[in-house]
């Protein structure tokens, strides 16, 4: 895709009123830091009335400490669209799994000894029983709760993972899960990066991305595609950054992205690249 010329770029930046950026890979550096600048930036484009939101793959709880790092309070879109909340209050959107399919995963994972979890609106719900799980979550940087049971958790679920040393029950249970029609869920199955033979099972709901989430935060502000911004650096942005008045894409993005793109920073999100379009979009604000 052309890219559009500085002056276009800040002609189109002037009605923007909403930034929506990812956080891993985007927002964060590879140790997890948010760039001066940006903080700087964000900050000052309140003045001129721009909110800023966190688009995210991660849990809403490992999401708002950095929302609290840069000084908003504007809604976090996190689980990839599964979930629209302010970072200490108001849930604007919540896409539960039907409670049937979270009790049969239930059912399935004791049918066939293997692990599972819940991830709720704030926390990741596990037993004592799942062994493997310890690991997994403090990747997640998420509130977690150790429960007894599943059995009075299952009516506001966003996400459940099972996982297993045995692939092939995985996927025997994920075609138990999802029949081949009109299936209102969708799974994943994917391996461990940490663990040679485990695998883990996803289970979402079907036809949420974080386009889906950003829709609910435009009717929340009632803010016209125009007037939004979006940042982003994988494959999970691409529908979101399609749904934006101005796309751009980190230095360090993929190339779909890049491709995608009406702006490529050329910085990459250890450089502090998010800063960079920032710092365009002030200009543009501050121009007669």
């Amino acid at each position: 895709m052309k890219k559009i010329e500085l002056d276009e770029l800040k002609k189109r930046l002037k009605q923007v009123k909403l930034v929506a950026c990812d956080i891993d890979g985007t927002l964060l550096s590879s140790d997890n830091q948010i760039g001066e600048g940006t903080i700087q930036l964000v900050n000052e484009l309140k003045n001129y009335g721009v909110k800023f939101t966190l688009i995210t793959g991660r849990v809403h709880s490992a999401s708002v400490k950095y929302a609290k790092m840069l000084g908003v309070d504007d809604p976090i879109v996190s689980l990839n669209g599964a979930l629209v909340k302010f970072p200490e209050g108001e849930t604007i959107k919540a896409f539960y799994l039907p409670e049937k399919k979270v009790l049969k995963a239930l059912e399935l994972a004791d049918k066939f000894f293997v692990n599972i979890l819940f991830y709720s609106e704030d926390k990741v719900i596990y037993t004592p029983e799942n062994t493997i799980f310890p690991s997994y979550i403090g990747n997640l940087e998420a509130e977690t709760m150790e429960v007894d049971s599943y059995y009075d958790y299952t009516d506001k679920v966003l996400r459940v993972v099972l996982s297993s040393d045995r692939n092939y029950i995985l996927h025997k249970i994920a075609h138990k899960l999802e029949p081949p029609l009109f299936s209102n869920i969708s799974t994943s199955i994917y391996p461990s990066l940490k663990y040679d033979r485990l695998t883990y099972l996803e289970v979402k709901r079907r036809g949420i991305s974080k386009a889906t989430g950003l829709k609910y935060v435009r009717k929340f502000f009632k803010l016209k595609r125009s007037e939004v911004a979006g940042i982003g650096d994988f494959y999970n942005d691409i529908e979101f950054l399609k749904k934006v008045g101005v796309a751009v894409a980190m230095k360090n993005a993929v190339a779909e992205v890049r491709f995608n793109a009406d702006y490529v920073t050329t910085k990459t999100n250890d450089e502090d690249g998010v800063s960079e379009f920032l710092e365009i979009l002030l200009d543009a604000k501050k121009l007669k």
